[in-house]
């Protein structure tokens, strides 16, 4: 070897020992991002900061509008209690009038019809 080789050579093999550095240093952190309970943390980390932006979002949006989104959980709620409520109906008492016979005079009676030839 001449003297021109070897700083090169001294050169390439620290610039090769460097890169398997670099790649055994990413390796790691591929298998750590690839475990199963890192990927289980990360998806419920993701899910709960998705669930506290829909909460933040609809709170923002009965704050915009109170009395729509009042009468739309008044709405939910008498659909998920309709068959409580109807029970509930059921049971009260019927208070209404019996309805009242009309006394008629014998002269705005009508005349029975009779079935069969007319004379």
């Amino acid at each position: 070897m001449s003297d021109d080789e070897a700083p090169s050579l001294a050169v390439a093999e620290q610039r090769s020992a460097r890169a398997r550095q670099r790649l055994a240093g990413t390796l790691v952190e591929i298998q750590a991002r690839l475990n199963p309970k890192a990927l289980a943390r990360e998806a419920a980390q993701e899910l709960r900061e998705a669930g506290q932006e829909l909460a933040r979002e609809g709170l923002e949006t009965v704050k915009r509008h109170p009395l729509t989104m009042a009468g739309v959980a008044t709405a939910v709620g008498l659909f998920l209690a309709r068959r409580p409520l109807r029970t509930l109906i059921a049971k009260l008492p019927d208070e209404t009038p019996p309805p009242a016979t009309l006394k008629t005079s014998p002269r705005l009676t009508p005349k029975p019809r009779t079935r069969g030839k007319s004379r």
